[in-house]
């Protein structure tokens, strides 16, 4: 859960008012088809190929994610981290353990406007799978 905590703080540092606008982000998040009960869900900009725009995290809940109004997306390059959890509480984590030994990292370019983006975290990812 510490690593979930540092990516938000890294990402929050950025934000600020009078910045390039924001665009809602919404979608799905499954590992290998079936719905991720619970996790987070991080867009950091892709610098390397040009985005130097603000990052932006969402919870995932019962298969599903929205950015928070006005901490979206830009558009452009983004790496996105996600990291899917059980969903059941233990100990100090509210969503539980984690489903992979590390987050699913994959590069993606969004569009500069309010957009759906599913995202299927490959079978072959699943311990076992």
């Amino acid at each position: 859960m510490t690593r979930v905590l540092s990516a938000a703080a890294v990402l929050a540092a950025g934000c600020g008012g009078g910045g390039p606008a924001r665009y809602s982000l919404e979608g799905s998040v499954t590992l290998g088809g079936v719905p991720v009960p619970a996790g987070e869900i991080a867009f950091e900009p892709d610098d390397a190929r040009g985005n130097t725009g603000p990052g932006s995290v969402a919870r995932i809940r019962n298969g599903r994610y929205q950015t928070e109004p006005g901490l979206g997306v830009v558009g452009g390059a983004y790496l996105v981290r996600i990291i899917p959890m059980t969903g059941t509480p233990v100990g100090d984590s509210e969503d539980g353990r984690p489903l992979l030994p590390r987050p699913h990292v994959e590069a993606v370019e969004l569009p500069a406007g309010e957009t759906t983006r599913d995202f299927d975290i490959p079978a072959r990812k699943v311990p076992g799978g």
